[in-house]
């Protein structure tokens, strides 16, 4: 079977990998033989994610993958596309009681690979207590029907659809950048992984209190954090906030990648506003910067990508896409990403945290996950370096404000390499 590529795609390259590491923190060590079954079951539900890349003339094309899901020793990060993958854009590996799920975004985001995972850890967890009791109402279960607005591999119209959007979605020209991030993939070995809880419970008292969310709550302190740290910038701080579109195209179980970025710029008018204010100002941004007729903005755009790079090269594809992705997604001081409130069904009693960690080449530097598991936010924020002046400072603006949190040992995190066919 033969699959349509996701014109995003055409962006990877040597300088751009685009992968997502799902870490889970299970409260026991991973049995391998358990999790190897698991996934091979598991994978039948979702045989769109069981594919591999392959290149006809100037384009690419997926097809079914039979060989198994691989599964790495050590936590190992394996190239996604490649032979020790064997061709996968999908892969497990594990390290003591930390189960990892690497996947490319060019083929999923984090919506659309969470039923995958529940499957994944259904399978596992009830193979490992199988007397234990789960909410199979909320899991995908193996052998079940797969929808086609689901599987459905292309999910846009042929054309643009008309849309009259509430506010504007572009950047400032100039933003500021923060200048002691090093670029791309120069400091790769460096990149860390700052993790820490924060109660709900706490967290939303004083978010929902200002009509706030847990994303821009967040947004606002790691803005503080940046203008106190850069009392000479002069340029607007931008957060660029994921934000998906599957509502606007009236697909909302999609598998693939529809994550629109939703650009909040501070600007100097902001500086020294209490964080009340910035919650309620950010969030009334996302409000008519993410309304439906926006989003249709981002539908439009894959539309049109999808026609004007039909005719071209393949090396002209990776040059235009690679190019479009840097200058939307790509160009923010830092990044907020919260998936939202998901049902886990009874596993998250097993799951002591849940950190997705993405490829920093598109970021300005920060990147923020957000994912709430039991009674906390897991708070992860990533940087392209160890330096933990942004995270130090980010902390004591909670705690001034009567929000406690856990810290873990900054940890230096690897993501997976991507790796294009060559050949017909």
């Amino acid at each position: 079977m033969e699959y349509i590529v996701n014109n995003l795609m055409y962006a990877a390259g040597t300088e751009l990998h685009n992968t997502i590491r799902t870490r889970i923190a299970l409260t026991e060590p991973i049995n391998p033989d358990m999790l190897r079954k698991a996934a091979d079951l598991a994978i039948t539900r979702y045989p769109y994610f069981s594919v591999r890349l392959l290149r006809q003339g100037e384009k690419y094309v997926m097809t079914y993958n039979d060989a198994p899901l691989p599964i790495s020793e050590a936590g190992k990060a394996i190239p996604l596309g490649s032979a020790k993958s064997s061709g996968h854009l999908l892969a497990l590996a594990y390290d003591q009681n930390i189960l990892y799920i690497d996947s490319s975004h060019f083929i999923m985001d984090g919506n659309g690979k969470f039923p995958f995972i529940k499957t994944l850890l259904y399978c596992y967890l009830h193979m490992l207590h199988p007397d234990a009791e789960f909410d199979t109402e909320g899991i995908a279960l193996p052998g079940s029907d797969i929808p086609h607005e689901e599987a459905d591999d292309y999910p846009f119209p042929d054309d643009p659809i008309p849309t009259e959007p509430l506010g504007s979605m572009k950047r400032p020209e100039e933003i500021f950048v923060l200048p002691d991030q090093p670029d791309g993939y120069s400091s790769r070995d460096r990149w860390t992984s700052f993790r820490m809880k924060i109660r709900q419970k706490e967290m939303m008292k004083f978010a929902s209190g200002v009509d706030g969310s847990p994303a821009t709550f967040i947004a606002s302190v790691m803005y503080r954090a940046i203008s106190e740290l850069h009392p000479e910038a002069s340029l607007p701080i931008v957060c660029g906030m994921q934000h998906q579109y599957r509502k606007a195209l009236r697909k909302p179980f999609s598998h693939m990648c529809h994550v629109n970025i939703v650009p909040i710029a501070y600007t100097g008018r902001m500086k020294g506003k209490d964080l009340e204010r910035l919650n309620t100002m950010s969030r009334g941004i996302i409000i008519i910067r993410g309304d439906d007729a926006n989003d249709i903005l981002s539908v439009n755009a894959h539309i049109e990508n999808e026609k004007r790079i039909k005719p071209m090269t393949l090396a002209e594809k990776h040059a235009y896409m690679e190019k479009f992705l840097l200058d939307g997604i790509g160009k923010n001081t830092f990044e907020v990403s919260y998936t939202g409130r998901v049902p886990f069904s009874g596993l998250d009693r097993y799951i002591t945290d849940f950190s997705p960690i993405i490829d920093l080449r598109l970021s300005g530097g920060i990147t923020i996950e957000i994912f709430p598991v039991g009674e906390d936010f897991c708070v992860n924020i990533m940087q392209r370096n160890d330096d933990r002046t942004y995270t130090d400072r980010f902390a004591e603006i909670l705690a001034e404000n009567g929000i406690n949190c856990s810290r873990e040992e900054p940890e230096h995190f690897e993501i997976n390499d991507f790796v294009l066919p060559q050949s017909f």
